[in-house]
């Protein structure tokens, strides 16, 4: 289990933050605003949209850190309102219409989740609860199905390939994975917004 409790460390840098001291608030800028920067780029894909989020999250904290309330540990709050406020954006994109075009867009370079186990660490708890929900979701698909998935996704073959392993036409690993997407949609609708569905499994449509 995590450890989220705050390190008298960084309860003397919150009680430094609320009196004003600069010089707590440039020490979690040069401690977290690279990786921040590195965590929202999953999701949204762009270097400068991901740079102009985390710049908010600490423009935000240092604005409101008279108020602000951090209940488990600075890295926390800080990937936390990271992930909200990419989250956010996606979402504006969504009601706009623009979601799908912005991934397509050549400039967009969104890395997606990494599946592996050894990634998943303290800085995003919610990305390890959407891999629980995930893994769970594919588990449940029919042996054909979940097969052909988990080569497209997880190994990146392509379909020819794909078909060459499972002794299927490329017609016939499309519609597998055509299936598998549908049925994820279903098994996931309550659990993942359509547009995190989207950025999650885009390469496989």
């Amino acid at each position: 289990m995590y450890n989220l409790a705050m390190s008298v460390n960084e309860k003397k840098i919150i009680k430094d933050l609320v009196k004003g001291e600069e010089s707590a608030y440039i020490q979690l800028f040069k401690e977290y605003y690279v990786f921040l920067c590195a965590y929202s780029r999953k999701y949204v894909g762009r270097k400068d949209i991901a740079e102009e989020i985390v710049s908010d999250v600490f423009f935000h904290l240092w604005e409101n850190r008279k108020i602000i309330k951090i209940k488990t540990s600075i890295k926390s709050y800080l990937f936390k309102a990271t992930f909200n406020n990419s989250m956010y954006y996606l979402r504006t994109l969504e009601k706009e219409k623009k979601l799908e075009a912005f991934f397509s867009d050549d400039a967009t370079e969104n890395f997606g989740f990494s599946f592996s186990e050894g990634e998943l660490s303290q800085q995003s708890l919610l990305k390890e609860d959407v891999y629980i929900k995930i893994e769970s979701a594919i588990d449940k698909l029919p042996p054909k199905q979940q097969e052909a998935f988990k080569l497209k996704r997880f190994e990146g073959k392509k379909n020819k390939e794909i078909g060459e392993i499972m002794g299927l036409s490329v017609k016939t690993v499309e519609m597998h994975l055509s299936k598998a997407l549908l049925k994820l949609r279903e098994e996931l609708k309550n659990s993942i917004p359509d547009f995190l569905f989207f950025i999650l499994f885009k390469s496989l449509k």
